[in-house]
């Protein structure tokens, strides 16, 4: 018997309020920028790593789409998917009635030309399942697709969210589908169609798919809003353009934002920055002084990340100690309790003390003639990292201890330092990907660990192992059931918490940029349904859920 997972949710009731039928407006052209500086290239292949970000989601679907701000699977193109017992096969089943955009029905047979197109040409398997585990693919009855494994992982359901199933009826009688930019209008599933003569180097528009597949709450096809304008701008250009309400949705890097951007229009103009990837002090576990589990927790006492960010001042988000995003703080409640350290230097000063360490004369700790005088190391020009760095080192003194702010460049000799443990603290940064489980399997998994001198393989890690961490997270891979998987993350995040290897300090932010005027709907940190990028699957949520003010 198959384990059938039930369907997680329904795609077209991902909305920002809940609405009835009679309040949702349709029409308007949605003004988008989203950090394509320079002219735009009319390249819509998916396979292409130049593909303009319209067409991946837009126009190009994919079968299930992993929403990291939600942990859940959303089914897309695929209406369900099952498990086999062993869990070495995995089965889509495909949505009745989808159809490419000119008319001719989506079957099993595209989504089969499109997953084989990656097993004969490494470079058009985007989301690398043939070198990842996938050892064949077939169709037992129509609209069914299953994948054959190698061996137990069911983290790789998530790469199918990179799968862009392209139509076998145009892409068969390609010659060469990685550098084919395509010809006259795309064919796809996806809500948008290209606007036929407008594309040029500074702009071009996508308009609604009548007979897009999915339906919104007025019964009618979505998307709701009938055309997206995608402009190009720079960083200099956009603080002014959005200040101008030249722009309904900007993903650019925006300094002193409520200013230039908010300040013109309070009651319309607004931003979410929510967490990217994790930036923490990364402390070398087996270097002195920080082998010592006391002198770790003093560093973490010691450091105020609120103060970090504001000094900063590059919309960076403040981290919990446990180094997950405020979606998934939940896992970390257990060990926060248990294990959680709070700003507090009288705390950090009598830790330090419990290991022997005296005050000399220039106010810093020391002990056997060794004071805690470090290098604190940052990359070259990284201008927010080093003032990050500088108020480290403030705080740091503070307490007793001299980090010395010591610039190397990226990514060598950088990296180097990191791949190969030759340091004592710097700052490393954690990608956090689809969930907690990517961010920890790549950032604390021993897989990663190497003596110090030896090539990790890896540039996330603290020179940190932990049986028990290795074996929650190989267990991981065995389990279908996100509440198991969440058990799973608990242990992990409380171990962590426990032996606390480094030390987090804030997110890198995504920035997102909006304007009500014209449009509402819009994800916010109270209504977080969608990661605010502007790029891959990540934007559809919203392109299907805004609608005219």
């Amino acid at each position: 018997m198959k384990r059938v997972l039930v369907i997680l949710i329904v795609v077209f009731l991902v909305t920002s309020t809940v609405m009835f039928a009679a309040d949702i407006k349709r029409g308007g052209t949605l003004r988008i920028t989203s950090m394509k500086q320079g002219i735009l290239i009319e390249n819509f292949n998916p396979f292409s790593p130049n593909s303009n970000e319209m067409a991946i989601g837009g126009f190009y679907e994919t079968l299930i789409y992993f929403n990291p701000m939600t942990g859940k699977i959303m089914n897309w193109l695929a209406e369900s998917y099952e498990w086999s017992d062993d869990l070495l096969e995995l089965t889509f089943n495909l949505r009745e009635g989808v159809e490419w955009n000119d008319g001719t029905p989506f079957t099993e047979k595209d989504v089969l030309f499109t997953v084989n197109l990656g097993k004969n040409n490494k470079a058009l398997d985007v989301a690398s399942l043939w070198s990842t585990g996938v050892v064949g693919v077939r169709s037992d009855k129509p609209m069914t697709v299953t994948f054959t494994f190698s061996d137990v992982n069911t983290t790789i359901i998530q790469r199918f969210s990179s799968v862009f199933i392209v139509p076998e009826h145009i892409w068969s009688k390609v010659d060469d589908p990685l550098t084919w930019i395509g010809e006259g209008i795309p064919v796809g599933t996806g809500p948008f169609v290209l606007k036929e003569g407008s594309f040029s180097e500074q702009s071009f528009s996508v308009v609604r798919n009548p007979n897009y597949w999915q339906i919104g709450e007025d019964g009618k096809p979505l998307p709701y809003i009938d055309e997206v304008l995608t402009l190009t701008t720079t960083n200099e250009q956009v603080p002014l353009r959005l200040a101008r309400g030249e722009f309904d949705w900007a993903g650019y890097f925006v300094a002193n934002i409520d200013e230039v951007f908010v300040k013109a229009d309070p009651e319309h103009f607004k931003y979410w920055l929510p967490e990217g990837n994790l930036v923490f002090l990364n402390l070398n576990n087996l270097k002195w002084p920080f082998d010592n589990y006391n002198m770790r927790a003093a560093i973490a006492a010691a450091i105020d990340p609120v103060e970090i960010t504001r000094i900063m001042a590059s919309g960076a988000v403040p981290a919990s100690l446990a180094g997950v995003k405020a979606s998934y703080l939940r896992l970390a409640e257990k060990g926060l309790n248990e294990y959680g350290i709070e700003y507090d230097p009288d705390y950090a000063r009598y830790l330090i003390e419990k290991e022997g360490y005296k005050l000399n004369r220039n106010g810093i700790y020391e002990k056997d003639g060794k004071s805690l005088s470090l290098n604190l190391y940052v990359p070259t020009g990284w201008t927010d990292w080093i003032m990050g760095a500088e108020e480290v080192s403030r705080q740091l003194k503070e307490i007793g201890i001299e980090a010395i702010v010591t610039l190397a460049a990226w990514p060598s000799p950088y990296k180097d330092m990191m791949y190969n443990g030759n340091y004592e603290m710097l700052f490393g940064i954690s990608v956090t990907g689809t969930s907690p489980y990517y961010q920890f399997d790549n950032w604390v998994h021993s897989k990663h660990w190497a003596p110090i001198g030896e090539n990790a393989g890896n540039y996330y890690g603290m020179r940190y192992k932990n049986e028990r961490i290795d074996e929650l997270l190989d267990s991981y891979k065995r389990l279908t059931d996100p509440e198991a998987q969440d058990a799973v993350m608990e242990e992990v995040l409380t171990i962590f918490l426990r032996d606390l290897p480094s030390v987090p300090m804030f997110f890198n932010p995504v920035w997102f940029e909006y304007s009500t005027r014209n449009f509402v709907g819009w994800p916010n940190a109270e209504n977080p349904y969608a990661e605010p990028r502007p790029t891959g699957m990540d934007k559809m949520p919203i392109l299907l859920s805004i609608h005219p003010r």
